[in-house]
């Protein structure tokens, strides 16, 4: 799937990616089964970030003309690759500032020919692609909303290429270059900004698929490399720190997967932006942390190139810094705060189980591109502290002090009037998202009975109280300072390869679940 290319060196083999492809777009199009395509990637292009970056590029670009309303032409095009002409150098994403112009080249007020006219900058395929999904202004004076338009433009409007070199993902070919031609206009003029966030509603579990899909070649890489390693005559696996170490990764690992597919199960109904909001934030920054974390216990395996253990701890930063915008992605959150705390309708414990236990890890064909967007912003809160005490949980975790905390420090950040400050607007969006995460080990442990998952739980009440404790902290505030859980004690294990790689398994935890649900 890679090449020697004369002017770029060792790259993306672009023909193969481009016949390739098709299957993905298969996937999504008439059915629209998210899951399925990115299955379907993982099988195509194993564990190669730069190949599952390239193709997830091209698959965005496409989604964009669907979610235009361009059917027809999203299926005419299944043969071809595509890329995502949205940044430019002196703005970065802040698309409203976008200087690329669109002249329309005729009267007619329903015309969908244009000239496109700009420069693109670090855009991934550019080079190699047959079309660009292009964001440019009809009127260049414009900066509101309805500023932006998107425009299909064939790779013969384009010139001028420059590479430019990167540390991370060094076979993508990432460019600048100019637009001066011909381009069709995607769905209506001064919609632009409505069809981008209507792709990007399922586009952020693409993304967190990559990140999860990063974490689960390095960790089990880590432990089989620790359980062979040896140090003072012994494998380190077996050393007492080492084996804690690994297995706090261990949970925080299976958790992030678990709150990955957790948003898949759910993402047919309301919650498919709150969820996804969250996996383009919070969980890619979570996979950045746990993957540096396990290269730093593995040592210096983890530098070799053949490593995927220093490998992914460095390549996973790209996904939030690419895809991610997770400081707007959390910013969109902290809007649901007040909404998040007072919910009171009561969350069924028995429903929600069976549609996790049918849901986890099985993909299913849906709309999501197309989900009305008023109601995706108004997502269906439920009684966040009843519905932990109806999980049951055999440990002395206080939701409704909890929630009653958090209540607290909000009324005291908007009477302080920071809730406008951008700063703490951050804080209080990953707060929401720490509390979700709590919620997320909680189901976790239920829908698994597995009892050592219950430190999961323990570890991101734990992040949500140092969380909390920080933006007290750091803004002078005089709510008080949360305490700590104590962590239930590590077992004694015979063999704590395979009790790590058990407990990494969150698949096997649910095999007998789904053929219980089946039955």
């Amino acid at each position: 799937m890679f090449l020697k290319d004369a002017a770029f060196g060792e790259i993306v083999d672009f023909d193969n990616l481009r016949e390739s492809i098709r299957h993905l777009y298969d996937a999504l199009l008439p059915d629209f089964d998210m899951h399925k395509s990115l299955q379907v990637g993982a099988e195509l292009y194993g564990d190669e970030p730069d190949l599952l970056i390239a193709a997830g590029a091209s698959m965005l670009a496409w989604m964009t003309v669907i979610a235009a309303g361009e059917d027809e032409i999203a299926e005419d095009l299944k043969d071809s690759l595509f890329t995502l002409g949205w940044t430019e150098e002196a703005i970065g994403s802040d698309l409203l500032s976008a200087s690329t112009t669109a002249t329309p080249l005729n009267d007619d007020p329903d015309c969908v020919d244009y000239h496109i006219k700009g420069r693109k900058w670090l855009i991934n395929n550019s080079y190699h692609a047959d079309y660009h999904t292009i964001v440019a202004k009809i009127d260049p004076d414009s900066s509101g909303p309805r500023s932006l338009s998107i425009f299909l433009v064939p790779q013969s409007s384009c010139k001028n290429w420059q590479r430019l070199e990167t540390h991370v993902l060094r076979r993508m070919v990432l460019t600048s270059f100019d637009i001066d031609g011909p381009g069709r206009l995607l769905g209506k003029a001064g919609h632009g900004l409505q069809i981008l966030q209507r792709m990007a509603m399922p586009s952020k579990y693409q993304c967190a698929y990559v990140g999860v899909n990063l974490i689960n070649q390095a960790i089990p890489a880590g432990i089989d490399h620790l359980s062979k390693k040896r140090i003072f005559n012994e494998n380190p696996i077996n050393f007492s720190n080492v084996l804690r170490q690994m297995y706090n990764l261990v949970l925080q690992g299976v958790v992030l997967n678990f709150i990955y597919y957790r948003a898949l199960a759910f993402s047919t109904g309301t919650f498919l932006q709150f969820h996804g909001v969250m996996l383009k934030s919070w969980l890619l920054l979570r996979a950045n942390e746990l993957l540096g974390q396990n290269l730093l216990v593995v040592g210096s395996k983890g530098f070799l190139a053949e490593s995927v253990i220093g490998r992914n701890a460095i390549e996973s930063f790209v996904l939030p810094v690419f895809d991610g915008h997770y400081t707007i992605n959390t910013l969109m959150t902290a809007k649901h705060m007040r909404r998040y705390l007072g919910a009171t309708r009561r969350a069924d414990v028995d429903e929600r189980m069976a549609t996790l236990r049918r849901g986890i890890l099985e993909s299913k064909a849906g709309d999501p591109i197309r989900a009305h967007s008023r109601k995706l912003r108004n997502p269906d809160f439920f009684d966040y502290a009843a519905y932990i005490e109806d999980l049951g949980l055999p440990i002395d975790l206080d939701a409704r002090a909890l929630v009653a905390a958090m209540a607290a420090l909000t009324d005291e950040v908007n009477a302080r009037d920071l809730a406008k400050d951008p700063e703490h607007r951050y804080k209080m969006g990953t707060l929401i998202h720490w509390m979700e995460a709590l919620l997320a080990a909680c189901e976790m442990w239920k829908a698994t009975d597995e009892d050592e998952y219950l430190n999961a739980v323990i570890m991101q009440y734990n992040a949500f109280v140092n969380q909390f404790n920080q933006v007290v902290s750091e803004s002078a505030l005089s709510a008080p300072f949360l305490p700590p859980l104590r962590q239930r004690p590590l077992p004694r294990v015979d063999d704590p390869r395979e009790f790590l790689l058990r407990l990494y398994r969150l698949e096997d935890h649910f095999s007998f679940q789904r053929a219980a649900v089946s039955e």
